[in-house]
């Protein structure tokens, strides 16, 4: 039988039922949001489980048993898009389980023999079409319109086939609801609470994330452009930090200009957190929940956010003024802040203190090890 033993990993004693989870991103080490899930995840269910991890790349710990899969291609979580025939192999190599965990791209391999839960985290019907309203270049929205029927097709697929499904954000739970005619529960991500920072003693905002995903994107660009110009307006010595894995030459190009900083590739995105004051997430398309609010306010930083970037989270105590959906209104919520540190410490603190007790990974964990029971 392929695969190995991660000797010393697995906590779950022997009497534990057994879990076969499969996910087609190398979940080890964590580099984005759906390694973040999957890796934090395993570990935390791994006390009550006998985890098999059908996957590619390194097991994250908490794995008892890992089975190697070679997965070739872009967009490997979206199931249309990839053959999904040596994920079904392996899965059908690692022989029965008690029950199946599946994440988003293996619900085309999974054989359905075994009960399982499909955690979809994003609703990819719900991330084209607002690709398709977005203000991005023709090819993108063209590519969407071709997918979306596709898309449709699957995820009414995934509610039905699977005993539940769950997903991140609420926006995303009740698109897959309408989709299959199937409840779709909420199962939020957690956070680390990081140890506290000294910010920098400019006043300073940070966007962080993946800054070759499509949506961070279109948010840098449109804070470049449209936002930073009136926060520079009424901070004239405001700086604005950028962060993430692999910038494009659009988002390089801003390095330099009007207090703009690119930091590309840092190793720990926390310290570029603890350096600002403030987070500004100004989405404008993109699904599921967005980990760089939970972060920034796990760091006590409050963050200035668009609705959209408020999917799948509920707003802290005195954090309803953050929330803007035009550049002017980002703005002036920004400027606010950065103008008065006291206020902005204050709100960071309440941050900090609600995420602690609400967005937790046990309690996501919790959430889905009850449907995997049931």
């Amino acid at each position: 039988m392929p695969g190995s033993a991660r000797g010393g990993q697995g906590v779950c004693g022997a009497m534990c039922p057994t879990l076969l989870a499969v996910c087609t991103l190398p979940p080890w080490p964590v580099r984005d949001g759906y390694s973040l899930r999957v890796a934090n995840l395993v570990r935390e269910l791994a006390a009550g489980w006998a985890i098999t991890l059908a996957c590619p790349g390194d097991p994250p710990p908490g794995t008892a048993r890992h089975v190697p899969v070679a997965l070739h291609g872009a967009g490997l979580t979206y199931p249309w898009r990839f053959d999904p025939a040596p994920l079904r192999a392996a899965l059908l190599a690692a022989g029965p389980h008690n029950r199946g965990l599946v994440w988003p791209g293996a619900e085309a391999a999974w054989p359905g023999t075994t009960p399982a839960v499909m955690d979809m985290i994003d609703c990819n019907p719900l991330e084209l079409w607002r690709t398709l309203a977005s203000p991005g270049d023709w090819r993108t929205r063209a590519r969407a319109a071709r997918e979306l029927p596709a898309s449709l097709r699957w995820a009414r697929r995934a509610v039905r086939d699977f005993a539940a499904t769950a997903c991140v954000g609420a926006d995303d739970a009740r698109w897959m609801a309408r989709i299959s005619g199937r409840p779709v529960p909420v199962i939020a991500n957690g956070v680390d609470l990081p140890a506290p920072g000294v910010r920098d003693t400019a006043p300073t905002a940070a966007f962080i994330g993946s800054l070759d995903y499509a949506p961070n994107m279109d948010a840098v660009a449109f804070l470049g452009g449209q936002v930073w110009p009136g926060i520079r307006a009424a901070v004239p010595g405001a700086r604005l930090l950028i962060a993430g894995r692999r910038p494009g030459p659009a988002i390089l190009a801003l390095q330099g200009q009007a207090g703009i900083e690119v930091l590309p590739d840092v190793p720990d995105m926390a310290a570029v957190v603890s350096r600002a004051w403030i987070g500004i997430a100004p989405m404008r398309t993109g699904v599921g929940l967005k980990n760089k609010v939970l972060e920034t306010w796990a760091a006590a930083r409050p963050c200035v956010l668009t609705p959209l970037a408020t999917n799948g989270l509920d707003l802290p105590p005195g954090h309803g003024g953050m929330v803007a959906t035009t550049a002017a209104g980002l703005a002036a919520a920004a400027s606010a802040l950065l103008l008065d540190g006291p206020a902005c410490a204050h709100l960071g603190q309440t941050a900090r203190d609600w995420v602690a007790g609400r967005y937790t990974w046990a309690a996501a964990a919790a959430a889905l090890d009850g449907l995997l029971r049931r």
